[in-house]
């Protein structure tokens, strides 16, 4: 009998903000600071989720998650090869997701937006996101897929 060497199923979650996570890694990425590229190569955006790098992993979304007050912006995802972020030619523009304007306040709760990805990524593959405009509060990023 042949070794599947494509699995389908995952054998492990992952819902960490990279590959490896240990207990004093941050399980949510912060973000803040403004981007103004769609190249991906600026190191205002952070990696979010890092894919196995013997089997590869399965992206499911991303939760986006106010940490507080914030002005209105866009959320932009790339998708790395897993070579130099800061090489234009390693980093695909994925997509974008609107991030309304948030006011925290203490007797309500803010919004969670998912912005599902649903895809297997290749070992070693990374995926890194940016916010269009600097925030007050942050973003918090988590990735939610699973390990093959």
């Amino acid at each position: 009998m042949a070794v599947n060497f494509q699995p389908i199923f995952r054998r492990q979650g992952d819902v960490s903000s990279n590959n490896g996570i240990v207990s004093t890694a941050n399980m949510a990425v912060n973000i803040i600071t403004a981007t103004g590229d769609y190249t991906g190569v600026s190191t205002n955006y952070r990696l979010v989720f890092t894919s196995d790098a013997t089997n590869g992993s399965f992206i499911e979304r991303l939760r986006f998650k106010s940490r507080g007050t914030n002005v209105p912006t866009v959320a932009r995802v790339f998708v790395n090869n897993g070579g130099d972020q800061t090489i234009a030619v390693n980093n695909a523009f994925y997509g974008e997701v609107n991030l309304p304007s948030v006011t925290a306040v203490t007797t309500t709760s803010t919004i969670d937006l998912d912005y599902y990805m649903n895809f297997a990524l290749p070992p070693g593959f990374r995926i890194y996101v940016g916010v269009a405009t600097t925030v007050a509060a942050g973003w918090n990023v988590m990735a939610v897929g699973g390990k093959y």
